[in-house]
């Protein structure tokens, strides 16, 4: 009976010690060779101070009159399981 209450007991308290975070496990495309930095890609003056615009060189599409590349978000590619999707199957180390 006393092992079961110090289990419980010590359960509780470890579960607000230790932080559950998901997605912890995945690679960050931060890392990934394939990542364009937001401040690489942002066509105007003031860029804005937010990750969220970086972009995959994984994925895109050409402009097919002027030869121009366009990247597609890296959260886009992360959300998409036809992409690199949330476990970042097309995710390389950068060197």
């Amino acid at each position: 009976m006393y092992k079961l209450i110090y289990f419980i007991i010590l359960k509780s308290s470890l579960s607000t010690i230790l932080p559950k975070i998901k997605n912890s496990n995945f690679p960050i495309c931060i890392n990934c060779l394939h990542f364009i930095e937001h401040t690489n890609n942002y066509p105007y003056d003031s860029v804005p101070n937010n990750q969220d615009f970086g972009k995959c060189k994984k994925f895109g599409k050409i402009n097919l009159i002027n030869g121009i590349i366009e990247y597609e978000f890296a959260q886009i590619c992360r959300n998409d399981k036809k992409k690199c999707g949330i476990t970042g199957i097309e995710y390389e180390e950068k060197q």
